[in-house]
């Protein structure tokens, strides 16, 4: 992603539904919006073989497994997620909510969805 302008990125790892389900995301921040959606244009259907992440993380057997990619102004969110058979008919619900959650806190802009704090 250096090549797209990549100033920072990110990965975390989720678990729920007692182990069954496994979801990896990837946040990348470029410097504007163009080139975060030249990096989501080069990584289209490819972000599996074109992103390093962590597939410990995800499970090596798996009845869901899916990739979605997104650009939110200044950051491209990609999100992996695996189930077993256990946890296969909840896997879509889960995996489009944690995407679109994140890409709308990116999208509506983070200051906005920020509290300050009080005392």
């Amino acid at each position: 992603m250096a090549d797209n302008n990549c100033a920072n990125a990110i990965q975390l790892a989720y678990t729920a539904y007692g182990g069954n389900l496994k979801a990896v995301q990837i946040i990348l921040a470029f410097p504007s919006s163009s080139d975060t959606k030249n990096a989501a244009k080069a990584l289209k259907n490819t972000a599996d073989k074109n992103v390093a992440w962590r597939r410990s993380s995800a499970h090596r057997s798996y009845s869901y497994g899916k990739i979605y990619t997104g650009a939110y102004v200044k950051h491209l969110v990609i999100t992996i997620v695996t189930a077993n058979s256990s946890a296969k008919s909840k896997a879509a619900k889960f995996h489009t909510a944690l995407q679109t959650d994140r890409g709308v806190y990116f999208f509506m802009g983070r200051r906005q969805t920020e509290r300050p704090m009080t005392s």
